[in-house]
């Protein structure tokens, strides 16, 4: 049970410093989550208002939106489509995955790739024998 005259002392006495800075910080990570529509979440928030010059833990600016339910924004989401650019342009399965060969020289698969050397791009292209497994071209 507490006093009446310890109630009204308590109800009437000023915010302390911490409760201060935590309402200080909350707008300002308000602001922050509306100027940028809510695309930031706490590590981008926190390292924001640290070039604003107000310190403040990553775990603290966690809470804030959270205690308000707020979430960031997400990006947009790949999604794999079989029109999709990387099925342009590509050869006819002819073996149709019937890969093993039974003499030399029958069934020949191909593969090109590139590689960053030194300031440009080269390109590998190889040709592969399938019943000795070497490379014939």
């Amino acid at each position: 049970m507490v006093s009446r005259s310890g109630y009204y002392r308590w109800r009437g006495r000023e915010k302390c410093e911490q409760s201060k800075r935590r309402r200080l910080l909350e707008a300002q990570v308000i602001d922050t989550l509306e100027l940028f529509k809510a695309r930031y979440g706490a590590p981008r928030l926190a390292e924001e208002l640290l070039t604003m010059g107000m310190s403040c833990c990553r775990n603290t600016i966690t809470n804030i939106p959270a205690s308000r339910s707020i979430q960031a924004r997400n990006g947009k989401s790949f999604t794999y489509r079989q029109d999709a650019l990387t099925m342009n342009n590509v050869a006819e399965d002819n073996l149709r995955r019937k890969c093993p060969a039974d003499d030399i020289n029958q069934k020949w698969t191909s593969d090109i790739t590139y590689i960053w050397y030194q300031d440009r791009w080269l390109y590998l292209a190889t040709v592969r024998d399938l019943c000795s497994r070497k490379i014939v071209g």
